[in-house]
């Protein structure tokens, strides 16, 4: 008899969404992190921030890639009971992520 499980239950959701969450946190690290990079000294053009486009918009990418994804892993390890533990901490670490987010948004505009 051959059985093949079924392939979303077979998944530890609750460990992907953590993996991810972190992820979309390296996301915003190297995102921060190239746009440190790009600064130079006055009068340099904006060499500096052509040099390092490509790496912001892949960190930009991987962070919200990362980010829905964690979303949907969270909510299949709830809804298939594989982790929720893991999906708890993700959701814990992705409200941190936007919470920080939104601060430093709010503080550029007052």
């Amino acid at each position: 008899m051959n059985t093949i499980p079924e392939p979303s239950r077979s998944w530890p959701w609750g460990l992907v969404a953590l993996l991810l969450s972190v992820l979309a946190w390296g996301g915003l690290l190297v995102g921060v992190l190239a746009f440190a990079a790009s600064f130079r000294p006055p009068g340099d053009g904006n060499n500096g921030v052509q040099a390092m486009q490509y790496w912001m918009l892949g960190a930009l990418v991987t962070l919200v890639l990362s980010f829905l994804g964690s979303l949907v892993a969270m909510v299949m390890a709830w809804r298939r009971r594989r982790g929720p533990v893991c999906a708890t901490i993700a959701g814990a670490l992705l409200v941190m992520l936007v919470s920080l987010l939104l601060i430093v948004i709010g503080s550029s505009w007052g």
